[in-house]
């Protein structure tokens, strides 16, 4: 190699790391996006499961109320059927 082609070389060799640091800075971004993409995928069946619980609740809460009118009335007709209890 030539010593006066070395300023070239040393320019070419910044320019290329540079360039070097750019790309790695853009796979750093990629790979932190990608991060976060896998834990919003980790938490997708907690937040179906709340969703669908969410959804169930009134339903739930009409089953709860129809069981304890049914408490009522088997309680109510145990005292007709048998006053002296």
């Amino acid at each position: 190699m030539n010593p006066r082609d070395l300023p070239e070389v040393v320019s070419e060799l910044i320019i290329e790391m540079h360039e070097v640091r750019s790309e790695l800075r853009g796979l750093r971004d990629e790979m932190q996006a990608m991060r976060g993409l896998r834990e919003d995928m980790q938490a997708m069946p907690e937040r179906i499961g709340m969703a669908v619980i969410k959804s169930l609740e009134p339903f739930l809460n009409r089953l709860l109320d129809h069981d304890d009118q049914l408490k009522n009335h088997e309680q109510r007709l145990g005292r007709l059927e048998n006053p002296q209890a």
